[in-house]
């Protein structure tokens, strides 16, 4: 029993060892955010729900401003906003309205709040923004939201900008947890929150009888961010796996139906 408890340990230590899901920032003094995806044209509109989290743990501090900074689908930065908040209250920001339509159609943005409550540092922790982005399609009456999938980047006192995503050291097969369904347009948004390039294998395969109906190879810088869709040509389902060595590559599902839209992490 010993032993096989022993091959057991090993066998996992290939997968887990010195490999998380997200890196841990050096200083207690780095905020964490996000990489949301952020899309802006004719039939897309972004948004973010902001609220000073300072404010929650501190009575009666004065307001707090956050930094945003906006990222290409190659993971260079764009833009960088200070934006003013007002303590306990929530404001709905037009993230569309602020990248506009020159910067391409789609990229990532990560929300940095300026003020780290004493109550966080004490227990060495770390301010993390994994907030909720809200999408509008085709000035669509109501929204639909999604909240942030996991620590991605950091930033220093000092403005320097550091990605935290794990890397495997064996490639790994991530399978989407939603079936693809006909009749249904989905785009799919993967993001790299690791330091190196990386290459994923997206290969979408029959429910029916498990061939291989669609391959897609590509590859992301860090930081960057591909957007890819899906329409099934007839009525069986399917089932999407995505290969890589990023050790959780879950995408944000853009779901469309009859023009009514559900976005949700796979």
């Amino acid at each position: 029993m010993k032993i096989k408890s022993l091959l057991k340990r090993l066998q996992l230590a290939v997968w887990t060892f010195k490999q998380p899901l997200a890196l841990c920032p050096r200083l207690s003094s780095e905020v964490i955010s996000d990489l949301f995806v952020w899309r802006s044209d004719e039939n897309w509109q972004t948004f973010f729900e902001l609220i000073d989290i300072s404010s929650l743990f501190e009575d009666g501090c004065a307001a707090r401003d956050v930094r945003i900074v906006f990222f290409d689908p190659n993971g260079q930065q764009l833009l960088d906003k200070r934006i003013a908040l007002n303590a306990k209250k929530r404001k709905s920001l037009n993230v569309s309205k602020i990248i506009g339509q020159s910067h391409g159609e789609h990229g990532t943005f990560a929300v940095f709040h300026e003020a780290i409550p004493r109550d966080v540092t004490r227990i060495g922790s770390h301010l993390a923004e994994r907030g909720y982005v809200s999408y509008c399609y085709r000035n669509a009456p109501l929204k639909a939201y999604v909240h942030g999938n996991f620590d991605a980047i950091s930033k220093t006192e000092d403005g320097v900008l550091q990605l935290l995503g794990g890397v495997s050291f064996l490639s790994r097969e991530y399978h989407l947890q939603h079936k693809i369904e006909s009749g249904v347009i989905y785009e799919l948004c993967l993001v790299n929150p690791s330091q190196h390039r990386q290459k994923f294998l997206c290969k979408l395969i029959s429910a029916a009888n498990n061939e291989v109906i669609e391959l897609s190879v590509f590859e992301l810088n860090p930081g960057g961010a591909h957007l890819f869709s899906i329409q099934l040509k007839d009525s069986s389902e399917a089932r999407l796996i995505i290969r890589s060595r990023l050790i959780m590559a879950r995408p944000i599902v853009f779901r469309i139906f009859n023009l009514n839209l559900d976005v949700f992490h796979g």
